[in-house]
């Protein structure tokens, strides 16, 4: 059975463009939120009916700061390990061992693998473009073994498509 995951970053506080992402998505079983604005899904009950969420605070939250909310998140859906995580330097705290590491802040999207473990931004929400990058989220769509990762923009279309397998990992 396919497990359908969007992730989101830095959305400061852009309900429109947050939205647009989510309802343009069919089948979601998970929201992974990482971080500025911390509380941007927390009225959003239509968009969170049926979904898991997970989210982590960005930088400018007072939780990430004075350490009252959680840096990183780790969990594990289908046997594929993750964590979440705002600020990529965060995941430098965590000894426990991930296959995807999923970040934000930069607010440009990114994949790549480092010793043995995958690292992903899905870009931002904050406005139409930012920092010279379009806006962007990304789907991971797992089924069994392999995850398949979709960046897409805001007109619904798909920018760029990774497929991993955990038989890859480490290799």
């Amino acid at each position: 059975m396919n497990q359908k995951i969007a992730v989101l970053s830095d959305t400061h506080g852009n309900q429109k463009l947050l939205r647009t992402s989510l309802q343009q998505e069919e089948k979601l079983d998970y929201i992974f939120h990482l971080g500025d604005d911390y509380h941007d899904l927390d009225e959003n009950f239509d968009l969170l009916e049926n979904r898991q969420l997970y989210k982590v605070p960005g930088i400018y939250h007072s939780g990430y700061a004075d350490g009252s909310l959680q840096r990183a998140k780790s969990l594990e859906i289908a046997g594929w390990k993750f964590l979440l995580v705002h600020d990529i330097s965060d995941s430098l705290r965590t000894r426990s061992k991930h296959d995807i590491v999923l970040y934000g802040h930069t607010h440009h999207p990114a994949f790549y693998q480092k010793n043995g473990i995958y690292y992903l931004n899905p870009g931002h929400l904050k406005k139409s473009s930012d920092r010279g990058a379009a806006a962007s989220y990304c789907l991971l769509i797992i089924n069994s073994n392999q995850i398949e990762i979709v960046f897409k923009n805001l007109q619904n279309e798909i920018i760029q498509t990774y497929n991993i397998s955990q038989e890859k990992i480490g290799g």
